[in-house]
């Protein structure tokens, strides 16, 4: 299991929750996958992933065969002093806060 963040949110407005399943899977690079919670917004935020048939570092070319990785990401918007969640204008899609995913 690995696990990152900066609290433990305890009721999240925003989560991701994902469950992926393969039969055979190999690494042509070995991955660094990485999660940035981006924004302004005071927030507590944590991403966690649990890995089935697969090591916790995997290696190049090796051929692993049925596997699975659950992956949750969360965030809980923190309110500011001034009651505010968030301290831009609210303009239609551009105030949602990014989450990338590299693998």
């Amino acid at each position: 299991m690995k696990k990152e963040g900066t609290g433990k949110p305890q009721n999240p407005d925003i989560a991701l929750d994902a469950d992926v399943r393969m039969r055979e899977l190999h690494f042509e690079k070995v991955p660094d996958p990485e999660v940035r919670f981006r924004g302004n917004t005071g927030r507590n935020s944590v991403w966690e992933s649990r890995r089935e048939n697969l090591p916790d570092e995997v290696q190049e070319c090796v051929i692993y065969r049925n596997a699975g990785v659950r992956l949750r990401i969360a965030t809980e918007i923190v309110k500011s002093e001034s009651g505010f969640r968030n301290r831009s204008n609210i303009k239609s899609v551009e105030n949602i806060k990014s989450v990338e995913i590299d693998a």
